[in-house]
């Protein structure tokens, strides 16, 4: 019962940070929404940075959930780590709510993303390197330290996502050619 009301509030917090200018506070507005006392906000989720960052984590659970078929799938190195790569940003991409905080109010959400991005990375580590680990045991991968790969991935999907460059995240097979071609350096074919 505690999950699923963590997540109807969490839910809630989401459709209130597309609908509030931005650095509203929301709490009032999350509760009513959940059909929730404000005190119960703040037990299962807390304040508002604790509510960004269960709103970041649940994100970064349920982008792994759409790229585990990916990288548990047979293939090089190379291929899943382009695929991977491409399908986290595409779900980045087409998030409603991490868009608009990037376009309106980037400073409240960056630094989740670079200075303070440890907790990220080790998100992403705890969800991707037992795959990876599996990979080198299976003879898949070479036997290098997997959570070298995994942070890798990881910084290189955050750049990606939130540091505008040449390449163009919107077009898949761009960005697919923009990887190989990063990834001819090191990794062959």
């Amino acid at each position: 019962m505690a999950e699923s009301l963590k997540d109807q509030i969490l839910d809630a917090a989401v459709a209130c940070f597309l609908e509030c200018p931005p650095g509203a506070r929301i709490h009032a507005a999350i509760a009513e929404r959940a059909g929730v006392s404000r005190p119960t906000v703040y037990k299962y989720v807390g304040d508002q940075d604790a509510i960004v960052m269960a709103l970041i984590e649940r994100d970064i659970a349920r982008m792994h959930a759409s790229a585990e078929p990916i990288v548990t799938q047979p293939g090089t190195l190379r291929q899943r780590f382009v695929d991977t790569i491409i399908i986290v940003v595409e779900y980045a991409r087409n998030h409603a709510l991490l868009q608009k905080v990037l376009r309106e109010t980037p400073l409240a959400v960056l630094p989740w993303f670079t200075v303070n991005s440890e907790q990220v990375i080790q998100t992403g580590l705890a969800l991707f390197t037992p795959h990876v680990k599996q990979a080198i045991a299976d003879g898949e991968f070479p036997a290098v330290d997997p959570t070298v790969i995994v942070e890798w991935c990881c910084r290189l999907i955050l750049s990606l996502i939130t540091t505008p460059g040449t390449i163009r995240i919107d077009d898949s097979a761009a960005l697919r050619r923009y990887l190989e071609d990063l990834l001819d350096i090191g990794l062959p074919r």
